[in-house]
């Protein structure tokens, strides 16, 4: 983000703090998200949790919130974008899942001045990311616990597996930039679509290379035939993960052959294994009462607490921009930008948000994630 724009936003609503008062008007916020399609089982738990966290009423405000499903695909994705901006006039957009449609939507609510939240580490790379604020944290934290245990374990090589497209990209760019920080040699890149049924071919040749170790760049249900199918060709060596394969069906779905994989993964997957004094342990323990309340126990999983996180950020950035503009006006959602940008330290079920934070332009800090491993058919904290 530059200077320039990043001095727009902020004085937009800064600009407006001789406003004194301003007539009734709901907030409206756009969720959108997969609810069908191959990322459902990340989009409705996402959803569910954004809207349990919003509040009914936001600073005597009423809080009106508009949903649209993208199928799971960016050029539904694009269109969402148009009709919450153009036709509902939303204030911010949540959402949505997939990195794809993530990266088709920012784009469209940039250029209308919207702030949007998506549920898929993103960045446009520009100006525009002055009004994008990621919340599951980028590929230069998530992966760090990952490149810790590389180093512990002596790891010299590293096979690749991961989704044909912009996900399997972020992983596969992360990975790359650890392993020369490490002098780890990457044997073989191999990719495979969300929708395959068998990845046979390419996990053949990725251990034909011999790795020490593999990490696949995959996300959801659909990273599950990836890693049962580097298990069951027999490989034995550390096989990690991005933070994209927690959602509540991926290990029910892949059962034993899952025992012993790594991924990472912030708070919310190891509340039982927190101190605390830990500030997350508590807004955890909250969230997963109320979503057991309302969704059935067990239920809750760390995916939606990316969504639970979202509502908790944009619902405390709404509080105060409403002291400098009306809502539904463009100025209110420069506002909404503007204060994200102030947020400092605040606790969610993941990470510690701290978007002030020139050092923290993603809003999380190395401490973003942990090591966790399946133990027992459960994540658990890694040792």
């Amino acid at each position: 983000m530059t200077r320039k724009l990043f001095g727009f936003v902020s004085s937009a609503a800064l600009g407006l703090a001789m406003f004194t008062g301003h007539a009734h008007a709901e907030i409206k916020i756009g969720i959108a998200h997969s609810l069908s399609g191959p990322a459902a089982s990340q989009g409705l738990p996402q959803k569910q949790a954004i809207e349990l966290a919003l509040p009914a009423e936001i600073g005597g405000e009423k809080v009106r919130i508009v949903v649209l499903d993208d199928a799971t695909d960016p050029s539904v994705a694009a269109r969402n974008a148009k009709k919450l901006i153009d036709e509902e006039k939303v204030d911010v957009i949540l959402g949505p899942t997939a990195t794809p449609s993530a990266i088709a939507m920012a784009q469209i609510a940039a250029a209308a001045g919207v702030p949007i939240m998506p549920g898929a580490p993103v960045s446009l790379r520009d100006a525009r990311d002055a009004w994008l604020f990621n919340v599951p944290p980028p590929p230069s934290k998530w992966i760090i616990p990952v490149a810790a245990d590389m180093k512990r374990r002596g790891i010299k090589t590293v096979g690749f597996l991961g989704f044909s497209d912009a996900w399997g990209d972020i992983c596969l760019a992360a990975l790359k930039e650890q392993a020369e920080k490490l002098g780890i040699r990457i044997t073989a890149e191999e990719r495979y679509a969300r929708a395959d049924t068998s990845v046979t071919g390419q996990v053949l040749k990725l251990l034909a290379a011999k790795p020490d170790a593999i990490f696949l760049g995959v996300s959801g249900t659909a990273g599950v035939l990836g890693n049962i199918s580097v298990v069951e060709r027999g490989y034995t060596g550390p096989i990690y993960n991005s933070n994209g394969i927690f959602n509540g069906d991926f290990l029910t779905l892949g059962g034993k052959p899952l025992e012993g994989i790594f991924g990472t993964i912030g708070a919310i997957a190891i509340p039982d294994s927190l101190a605390e004094s830990e500030p997350r342990k508590a807004v955890v323990v909250d969230f997963l009462r109320k979503y057991d309340e309302r969704y059935g126990k067990g239920k809750a999983d760390a995916i939606s607490g990316f969504g639970y996180d979202t509502g908790l950020i944009v619902s405390a950035a709404m509080a105060k921009a409403l002291a400098y503009a009306t809502p539904g006006t463009p100025e209110f959602r420069a506002a909404i930008a503007a204060e994200i940008r102030k947020l400092q330290r605040l606790p969610g079920t993941h990470s510690i948000y701290n978007y002030s934070d020139p050092t923290w332009p993603w809003g999380v800090g190395d401490d973003a994630t942990f090591l966790v491993k399946v133990e027992k058919g459960k994540w658990v904290l890694a040792k």
